[in-house]
């Protein structure tokens, strides 16, 4: 069988700076150690919040940063203006058969009407969940 791969947007790495170790819990949920993947749009948002966010997210972004760095591939796509980063990742996702990991509403929406699976965050059992993947 393939190795899972898992595709993050910004806000799920941005958990670091909450004290959640969302590798652990991936690995949990999937019974296997994936491959982790980043756009470099999200990388750039991260740089961006490291410079420009609160106190708080600018210390998260970093920390999520770091982490990147040591643990994900950066997969360089261009960003047409009128374009959002979820929608690179829709696309992306649709096209090279990712899960998605995102805590955003909107893109978990989107992504399940593409039939894309996604790992969100649960705020009441602080902690992962998976839906859309067997």
């Amino acid at each position: 069988m393939k190795k899972p791969r898992v595709l993050f947007d910004t806000n799920m790495l941005m958990l670091f700076g909450k004290g959640i170790n969302i590798f652990d819990q991936i690995e949990e949920l999937l019974l296997s150690k994936p491959e982790y993947y980043v756009l470099n749009h999200v990388v750039y948002e991260l740089e961006r919040i490291s410079r420009e966010g609160g106190v708080k997210e600018r210390k998260a972004a970093r920390l999520a940063l770091e982490v990147v760095e040591k643990r994900c591939r950066v997969i360089d796509v261009e960003k047409p203006s009128n374009r959002g980063v979820d929608d690179l990742i829709i696309e992306v996702a649709v096209k090279e058969g990712f899960i998605v990991a995102t805590c955003d509403r909107e893109l978990r929406r989107r992504l399940r009407k593409r039939g894309v699976p996604e790992i969100y965050f649960r705020e009441e059992k602080m902690g992962l969940e998976i839906q859309g993947y067997i």
